[in-house]
């Protein structure tokens, strides 16, 4: 965890901005750019919803002390591990790291359903990077989160995890909610924002919002220039806009 009387020096590098930036630049300097570093890995752009390792760094360095305990409840392609092992390697810095996952891709993943999954410990730190209702299908499984058709099934499914999660977490430790919106029927549906208020409700009144982040996707699976012309058509015709931003959640859970 920072040491905010060091403060000046971690300008830079820890950012409290509630938006975060891919590729923009101003004249006198750069606004805050993801990812900024050499992290030594890359993850696989065959995964789809991948998981930049600029959110990780950013709240592991923050929020967690040294030492303290990390869960990542939704491992995906393993880049909460990649992380953690690159902030071991350059800032000599240890922690103690839980990834499960409902379809494991990496060795050092853990198969568990997050409704129900256990960790040994609680956590100081946990990252809940849902799938995105059923907007990308990751397995067949009736218990992921991806074939839920409806929003409602999608939030009662939410409810189980945070009623799982909130209890394993350390007074004053902090979950990170990643989950952004999607279009249907014409509408956009805040998923989001209805995936936190979950966890606040769930947490009756212990688990509070600090911060609301707004992520630009980026570049990420899919997202060449070709199709610029005919979502920018669909859009005017339609009258929505471009989706170039992601949601960050920061919950801390009181004492």
């Amino acid at each position: 965890m920072i040491d905010c009387k060091k403060w000046r020096s971690l300008q830079g590098d820890i950012t409290t901005s509630s938006l975060w930036i891919s590729s923009f630049v101003t004249k006198s300097k750069p606004l805050f750019l993801i990812p900024r570093r050499d992290w030594g890995f890359k993850n696989s752009r065959e995964f789809h919803g991948i998981f930049i390792p600029e959110i990780p760094y950013q709240f592991i360095r923050r929020f967690c002390p040294e030492n303290g305990v990390i869960w990542d409840c939704f491992g995906g392609s393993g880049t909460t591990y990649y992380t953690n092992e690159f902030i071991k390697k350059t800032l000599n810095e240890t922690y103690e790291l839980y990834i499960n996952d409902l379809t494991p891709k990496c060795d050092f993943i853990s198969q568990g359903d997050s409704r129900t999954y256990k960790i040994p410990k609680k956590a100081d730190l946990v990252f809940v990077h849902p799938p995105y209702k059923n907007i990308i299908k990751y397995s067949d499984k009736a218990e992921d989160g991806s074939n839920h058709t409806s929003l409602e099934d999608y939030l009662k499914w939410g409810e189980e995890i945070a009623t799982n999660i909130i209890p394993q977490v350390n007074s004053n430790g902090v979950i990170i909610i990643v989950c952004g919106n999607y279009y249907e029927n014409g509408e956009e549906v805040d998923l989001g924002v209805y995936f936190k208020d979950v966890f606040v409700r769930v947490g009756e009144g212990k688990v509070k919002c600090k911060s609301h982040i707004i992520k630009d996707y980026g570049e990420t699976k899919g997202s060449d220039g070709k199709n610029f012309n005919l979502n920018y058509f669909r859009q005017l015709k339609n009258g929505f806009n471009n989706f170039y931003g992601d949601n960050i959640f920061i919950l801390r859970k009181s004492k």
